[in-house]
C-alpha cells in the first residue's frame, strides 16, 4: 500500500509539473498576462517538491495528507488566478476537471476520497461565489455542474479501485499464505513436524554464519534410537510412531529455539545447535522421556534406547557440515557399539552415550 500510494502522488506531481510547464511556456509565447506565467511556474516548483517529498515519506497516512493538500493547493492556485485575472474561463474549467479526474491517481480509500473531493469542491465554490458579481452566472453554473459531474466519476471510480484493490489484497494474502504452507511442508517432517534434509540444506549455511559472527562453538548430534525396526516388529508401526512423535516434541522443547532439530530419515535425527551445552540439553530431554508416557507403556516389555554422538567446531572457526555429520556419526557408531574413537577425530568429539528410555 505504501509503494502503490507513493507511486499514485508522484504520478500525480509529475503529470502536473509537465502541465505546469506547458501552461507557463504556452503563456510566454501567446503573450498572455504575466500572472499564467507565474501561476503556472510556481506551482511547476510545488509539483517538483511533492514529487521529490514523496521519496522520504514512509507513512501511508502522510502520504494521503501530502496528496490531498497537493490537490486542495491545486484548486486554490486556480481561484485565485481567476480572482485575480476577473475571468473564469474555459481553460480554467478544464483544469478544475482535471484536478478532478486526477484524484483516483492516488490509492485512496472510499472515504479519504470523498473527503477530498468535498474539501475542494467547497473550496472552489465557496471562494469564487465569495465576490458577488466577479464572474458571469452561466459560467459559474457551467462550472458547478461540471464539478459535480466530475466529483460523481471520481467516487464511482474510486469505489471500484478500492474494491478491486480489496480483492487483489486478499487474493495476494491467500497465495503468500498457500505457499507459505507449502514452503513449509516441502521442508518439515510430515510425521514429527521436524525440520528435514531440504531444510538442513538451505539453512545450514546461514546458520554457519550466525555462530561464526557471534563467534559461538556449532554443534552438530546424531541422535538414533538402537534397534527401531524391532520395536516396529514387536508392537506396531504406530507405537514406533509415537516414540519418533515424542522424541522430537521433547527435543524441540528442550532446544528453545537455539538448535534445529532434522529428522535425517527413519529413526534418526540430527540436531545443529550454535552455542555449548548441547549435552546437557540431550541429558535433560532424556530424563524427560524417561518419565513420559511411552516409557511407561514399554516398560518391562521392551527396553528402548537411544544413542547419540555430538561433534562440534571451534569458536570463530566456520562450520563444515559433512564434517561435523562425519564425526558425530562415527562418535554415533561408538556409541553404539562401545569402541574408541579414533585419535584424529577425538579433538572434535565432545560426547557420546547411550541411554535407555
Amino acid at each position: 500500500m505504501r509503494t502503490d500510494t507513493r507511486i499514485g502522488v508522484q504520478t500525480l506531481a509529475g503529470l502536473s509539473l509537465v502541465m505546469q510547464l506547458c501552461i507557463a511556456l504556452l503563456a510566454v509565447f501567446q503573450g498572455l498576462s504575466s500572472i499564467y506565467v507565474y501561476t503556472g511556474g510556481l506551482f511547476a516548483l510545488l509539483s517538483l517538491h511533492i514529487l521529490i517529498s514523496a521519496f522520504f515519506v514512509k507513512d501511508v497516512r502522510a502520504l494521503h495528507t501530502l496528496g490531498m493538500a497537493f490537490l486542495i493547493i491545486g484548486a486554490l492556485t486556480i481561484t485565485v488566478l481567476a480572482h485575480r485575472s476577473g475571468d473564469l474561463n474555459i481553460g480554467m474549467m478544464a483544469a478544475v476537471v482535471m484536478l478532478f479526474v486526477a484524484v483516483p491517481l492516488v490509492p485512496w480509500a472510499l472515504r479519504e476520497a470523498s473527503a477530498v473531493v468535498g474539501l475542494t469542491y467547497l473550496l472552489l465554490t465557496l471562494s469564487l461565489l465569495s465576490v458577488p458579481g466577479r464572474f458571469e452566472a452561466g459560467s459559474l453554473l457551467v462550472l458547478q455542474t461540471l464539478i459535480l459531474g466530475a466529483g460523481v466519476i471520481v467516487i464511482v471510480v474510486t469505489g471500484r479501485n478500492t474494491f478491486i484493490r480489496k480483492q487483489d489484497i486478499r487474493a495476494r494474502f491467500q497465495l503468500e499464505n498457500a505457499h507459505n504452507a507449502m514452503e513449509l511442508l516441502s521442508r518439515q517432517d510430515h510425521l514429527t513436524g521436524a525440520w528435514n534434509r531440504r531444510f538442513l540444506e538451505d539453512e545450514f549455511p546461514k546458520l554457519a554464519r550466525q555462530c561464526l559472527k557471534r563467534k559461538e562453538t556449532m554443534q552438530v548430534a546424531i541422535l538414533d534410537i538402537d534397534d527401531f525396526k524391532g520395536i516396529n516388529d514387536q508392537f506396531g508401526h504406530q507405537v514406533g510412531d509415537e516414540i519418533l512423535i515424542s522424541v522430537a516434541a521433547t527435543f524441540v522443547r528442550h532446544l528453545d529455539g537455539r538448535g534445529r532439530l532434522i529428522r535425517l530419515g527413519g529413526d534418526e535425527f540430527q540436531i545443529i545447535y550454535c552455542g555449548d551445552g548441547l549435552d546437557e540439553i540431550i541429558d535433560a530431554a532424556i530424563s524427560e522421556l524417561q518419565q513420559g508416557t511411552i516409557a511407561a507403556r514399554l516398560s518391562g516389555k521392551h527396553a528402548v534406547t537411544l544413542s547419540a554422538g555430538i561433534s562440534c567446531t571451534q569458536p570463530g572457526e566456520f562450520a563444515d557440515l559433512e564434517k561435523l555429520y562425519k564425526s558425530a556419526d562415527s562418535a554415533l557408531y561408538s556409541a553404539k557399539h562401545d569402541r574408541t574413537v579414533a585419535p584424529k577425530e577425538a579433538a572434535v568429539l565432545t560426547r557420546t552415550g547411550t541411554w535407555k528410555l
